[in-house]
């Protein structure tokens, strides 16, 4: 048969670690709470933008290559840009850039709207 003094410490180091799995149930709670509401405050402003497309280029990725375009816009600031659908290169040529800018990190993406002149004929 166990001794008080064994059965004593055995409950006391019990009870420390519930106490300790309560004390971080609710750090964990707290967290999600706070991420929650930082979640809730992100807000997302777009801007449309006009430049000059320099160049194009494409990334390899697992499902193919992701076209881009590189884009001096106006202001002097060259980018790179996603373009959307199959890449429709038109060097030299002046187009609508979308900047889109969120106040969590400070993160800007841009993508390509379109061209400002007529589509070419063929």
């Amino acid at each position: 048969m166990r001794s008080y003094k064994e059965i004593l410490s055995f409950l006391l180091i019990r009870e420390q670690l519930l106490l300790g799995w309560k004390i971080l149930f609710f750090i964990v709670c707290g967290g999600l709470v706070f991420g929650s509401m930082m979640l809730m405050s992100i807000k997302v402003q777009s801007v449309d933008l006009v430049g000059t497309v320099v160049s194009h280029g494409a990334d390899p990725s697992d499902e193919g290559h992701n076209p881009y375009l590189i884009v001096q816009l106006d202001s002097g600031k060259t980018v790179r840009v996603r373009f959307a659908g199959a890449l429709d290169y038109r060097p030299s040529r002046r187009g609508v850039v979308r900047e889109v800018t969120t106040n969590f990190f400070g993160l800007k993406k841009y993508e390509f709207k379109g061209y400002l002149e007529n589509p070419r004929s063929e």
